[in-house]
């Protein structure tokens, strides 16, 4: 009985210490041998201050990043877009210009309408029309564009530079017309009505709808959008 028992014992202890790796290996799937075989203790280290900024920040970053704006497909018709209100000739010309080399002509269709509420920024009258023509070929050489020489009424041979719906806005292009050297512009005392014309372009792909928005950057007053009313 004694000698079963040292046997027994023995193979305990055998078991025991083969268990915690005495004989060169311990078994997989326990602790803390398992530990040991998944941690590689070498490749730890302690972060820095700034690299522990630098993930604070890759992650806020990663957060704050918007998804990017589905772009139109290249074969997506779009029913109606307009650009405008043009309230001066001159931009409304250069721009049936711009969509004839698009070749949009045959999908164009304008709306003109009397709008009130407009302050007009312009230069003095000048003697006679003739005088007027040659200031307004002046201020082209001088970087204006949309120009306009009125033929009648109250501003008889003054020259429009401008319209702004917001006096403020007026007041401004004034001061910057002045900062360029051209003195004298004026804002007229009250709001005027005055015609302005919207272009509307149907059943254009998104391609047409890209460069319309191109074209519509030589108008910094002027945006393209959604028709606000179907024609």
């Amino acid at each position: 009985m004694r000698q079963v028992f040292l046997v027994l014992l023995l193979l305990n202890v055998v078991l025991f210490g083969w268990l915690r790796g005495w004989f060169g290996q311990s078994v997989s799937g326990r602790e803390p041998g398992r530990l040991d075989q998944q941690i590689a203790v070498e490749r730890i280290r302690v972060l820095t201050e700034r690299e522990v900024q630098q993930v604070e920040k890759r992650a806020h970053d990663a957060k704050a990043s918007p998804a990017p704006a589905a772009a139109l497909a290249p074969d997506t018709t779009v029913a109606c877009v307009e650009i405008g209100e043009f309230a001066n000739d001159a931009q409304l010309a250069r721009l049936r210009d711009r969509l004839a080399t698009l070749k949009l002509t045959d999908r164009v269709s304008e709306q003109t309408r009397d709008r009130p509420g407009w302050y007009l920024v312009y230069l003095p009258a000048e003697r006679t029309f003739a005088d007027a023509e040659q200031r307004t070929e002046q201020l082209r050489a001088q970087g204006l564009q949309d120009l306009l020489v009125f033929k009648e009424g109250t501003l008889r041979f003054a020259i429009g530079i401008g319209s702004f719906r917001d006096r403020d806005l007026a007041r401004k292009q004034v001061v910057l017309l002045d900062r360029r050297g051209i003195k004298g512009a004026r804002i007229t005392d009250n709001p005027t009505t005055v015609r302005s014309t919207r272009v509307l372009i149907r059943g254009a792909d998104a391609a047409a709808v890209r460069q319309l928005e191109d074209a519509a950057k030589d108008f910094p007053q002027q945006k393209v959008q959604p028709c606000s009313e179907t024609p």
